[in-house]
């Protein structure tokens, strides 16, 4: 059976989803009919209830009848050991049916919703590969938050709420209905008492709604925050300032409180809500059937009055016909919960893919055409428009750049340096024009363009583990490259010497970010890296010697103007050292956006 479960929630991969639509947290055909059948299944195990509360009120009406029927000391046992064998049969067998629907109902709904939860968490994490570098991203913290708590609130939504719906519909209409048969009176009561609850829910679960998302927001700033922090505990301490820090986690902390206690607050006025009117409901049909008993009631039942089998019958069903309701009403805080969630993690996953870059497919032509292009490649910007974050970065941009040209490109920070880089890179969409590298788009050609390139950035960042390890990080295939080639990659960036100096050279472990190196060590071995791209096509490179010292920055120098001679180059920088490289020179601070394509 539960082979059978997992293969009816398998679904198709969220890669195969389009980019452009954000259904995250939503189930999938398959997973709504699993669920489906589980709120069938729980149905049907509340509706065998009925059956067995007849077997027992019949089962004690025929006992207490024939107490009353004759003399005590005359009463045979006999007489009503086979009816009572009869019930007891019956009600084990339907109590044993009773455990395995549920049991396949619970089974059923978990399945679904682990799968919808697998599913959403790919979809963030593909969405989060897929990012652009350069967009806005949140923080570490942040975004575990939602990968771990936000998508753990979908579960319970679908486990519980989803069957429970259907549950709903179906028990306490069918229970009402039986104890109609015997009295009309109580089930009135029934259906006096049973709406109110699913009323009061609806106006508080608007409340349960926003609360729970205020606290999931809570949550996340505050994962956000710890993290962050953590990670510049040093410059923190360095800087006198643990007071401050200390104090801003503790008045995160309170917010967070103070919001899981709204939740509660919330969610126990709820449970006094439901609690109330089931009191009511279950007390006002036990003073009926009792004064219907002891004959001080002659209304309210079909005829006669109600006798004993009827009586306990309508008793033994009462509490069942709020049992949904009160399912309904727990579930229904995980509904809020997980619409909270469902919000929070759809903006998320705009957030993530903006634009949603499409790569490149198979049997596109031009992917294709990029694949097989031989030579360096000409990069050409047609009229290009590019808006972030609602600011024009630069309007009508033309540039050509020859196959094996160096572009230097120059300009005061927030000139679009960094932007034009990143757009080549296909980082960012163009709002109009087109970019196109060897005749491509960097859309079109994909994750192909990337490994046609080589990269420097102003803050490179290098990984746990050996520098051999993150060395070979920058070839296309590290089985391939030698110790030999290391070290000629490790000379051109003028880390030769440092690597010798290192206790265990290339088998050195590296922290995480490149900690125990230095700023200008970190860029060595980055450059370094970027050297065991040797069949990368086209160099970039975006303020590679910023924040360096006169003889580091003069290795760098040194090892770009080696990398670039035989590869289409573009640098963004601001350095007089570097503009000194030979190539043409594009000042984005004076240049007529119209004009950058003719050279002089």
């Amino acid at each position: 059976m539960q082979k059978r479960v997992s293969e009816h929630v398998r679904s198709r991969d969220p890669i195969d989803e389009p980019m452009g639509v954000v259904n995250i947290g939503q189930p999938l055909a398959k997973e709504r009919q699993c669920l489906r059948r589980a709120g069938w299944l729980a149905a049907a195990s509340d509706l065998l209830w009925i059956p067995q509360a007849g077997l027992i009120a019949f089962a004690l009406g025929v006992l207490l009848t024939s107490l009353h029927a004759v003399p005590e000391e005359t009463f045979a046992i006999a007489s009503v050991s086979g009816p009572a064998l009869v019930c007891v049969t019956g009600l084990v067998l339907l109590a044993i049916l009773r455990v395995v629907l549920q049991g396949l109902g619970a089974d059923m709904a978990r399945q679904a919703a682990q799968s919808l939860q697998s599913r959403a968490r790919a979809q963030l994490l593909t969405a989060a590969a897929q990012a652009s570098p350069a967009a806005d991203f949140p923080s570490s913290g942040a975004f575990a938050a939602h990968v771990t708590e936000q998508v753990d609130h979908l579960g319970p939504y679908y486990r519980n709420f989803f069957p429970q719906v259907l549950r709903l519909k179906i028990v306490p209409l069918a229970i009402v209905l039986a104890t109609a048969w015997f009295s009309w009176l109580a089930a009135l009561i029934l259906l006096v008492c049973g709406p109110l609850i699913p009323v009061f829910m609806a106006l508080i679960g608007m409340k349960a709604k926003a609360a729970s998302a205020d606290q999931q927001e809570e949550l996340t700033r505050l994962s956000g925050t710890l993290l962050d922090r953590i990670r510049g505990l040093e410059t923190l301490e360095l800087f006198g300032a643990l007071d401050r820090t200390r104090e801003d986690i503790a008045a995160a902390g309170e917010r967070f409180r103070l919001g899981t206690m709204r939740v509660l607050r919330i969610a126990f006025l709820s449970s006094t809500v439901l609690e109330l009117f089931s009191a009511l409901g279950i007390a006002f049909c036990a003073v009926f059937v009792g004064f219907s008993l002891l004959g001080d009631l002659s209304i309210g039942a079909w005829g006669a009055p109600l006798g004993y089998a009827p009586g306990l019958f309508i008793l033994l069903l009462a509490p069942e016909f709020f049992a949904p309701l009160r399912a309904y009403a727990a579930a229904y805080h995980d509904r809020a919960a997980g619409l909270a969630a469902q919000e929070n993690l759809s903006r998320i996953l705009k957030e993530c893919r903006p634009g949603g870059s499409s790569p490149a497919r198979e049997g596109d032509e031009s992917a294709v055409t990029a694949r097989k292009c031989p030579g360096l490649p000409a990069i050409e910007v047609k009229a290009a428009t590019l808006l972030l974050g609602g600011q024009t970065v630069f309007k009508d941009f033309n540039l050509l750049i020859e196959p094996g040209e160096t572009i230097l490109l120059t300009g005061a920070s927030s000139s679009g340096k960094t932007s034009l880089i990143d757009s080549l890179l296909g980082f960012h969409r163009l709002e109009q024009g087109e970019i196109r590298i060897g005749g491509v788009s960097p859309q079109q050609a994909g994750p192909d363009l990337l490994q046609t390139i080589c990269w420097l950035g102003q803050a490179p960042r290098l990984f746990h583990g050996s520098l051999k390890a993150n060395l070979l990080k920058g070839a296309t295939r590290p089985e391939t490259v030698t110790e030999a080639d290391l070290w000629r990659a490790l000379a051109l960036a003028g880390a030769t010497d440092l690597v010798a100096r290192l206790p265990r050279g290339l088998a050195t472990p590296v922290g995480e970010d490149g900690f125990g190196l230095s700023v200008g060590e970190i860029r060595r071995i980055a450059l370094a890296r970027a050297a065991l791209r040797t069949d990368a096509a086209i160099l970039l490179a975006d303020e590679p010697t910023a924040a360096l010292d006169e003889d580091t920055a003069a290795d760098v120098i040194a090892g770009l103007a080696k990398l670039s001679r035989s590869r289409t180059t573009v640098i963004a920088t601001h350095d007089p050292a570097v503009l000194s490289l030979p190539g043409r020179i594009i000042d984005l601070n004076t240049l007529e956006p119209a004009l950058a394509g003719v050279r002089s």
